[in-house]
């Protein structure tokens, strides 16, 4: 019984720790206004997970992922000291994917892809380090080729 309540009482102070943290110019301090490190959750009003990021030393630092209120993924970023670096791919509600791009040390990097709701390739993009480069080019609601830009 004394596991019992002690489990629960940490599950309680653990819900509180995350509904006292307070981000301050991009940087998540805690309830002693250190800066926070750990898993941070938000939730919607009805209980379930809205988005759940890694935080280290109060800054974004590795996976956040948002959720839409019917569980299903919406987005996942991550981050290496706060800014966007590597992956970030978005959903629809349905779990169709929409969009894939890519960072480098928060700068646009590599190919960026994206779909329409069919999961028809509409965009590809290219980025390096912020600039366009590459071969840009759009799709039609087919899948065909229809116009290329070089960058």
């Amino acid at each position: 019984m004394k596991k019992l309540i002690l489990l629960l009482m940490m599950v309680v102070t653990g819900s509180l720790l995350h509904a006292q943290l307070v981000e301050k110019e991009g940087i998540f301090y805690d309830f002693n206004n250190n800066p926070y490190t750990g898993t941070y959750i938000e939730y919607f009003p009805d209980g379930s997970v809205r988005v759940e990021m890694q935080v280290k030393e109060g800054k974004k630092n590795g996976t956040t992922t948002y959720y839409f209120e019917n569980g299903s993924k919406k987005e996942v970023r991550n981050f290496k000291d706060n800014k966007m670096d590597g992956t970030w791919i978005t959903w629809d509600e349905n779990g169709t994917k929409v969009a894939e791009a890519r960072y480098n040390n928060g700068k646009k990097h590599g190919k960026w892809f994206i779909w329409d709701e069919n999961g028809t390739l509409r965009y590809e993009m290219e980025y390096n380090s912020g600039a366009k480069t590459g071969i840009w080019s759009i799709h039609d609601e087919e899948g065909n080729l229809i116009s290329e830009k070089e960058f």
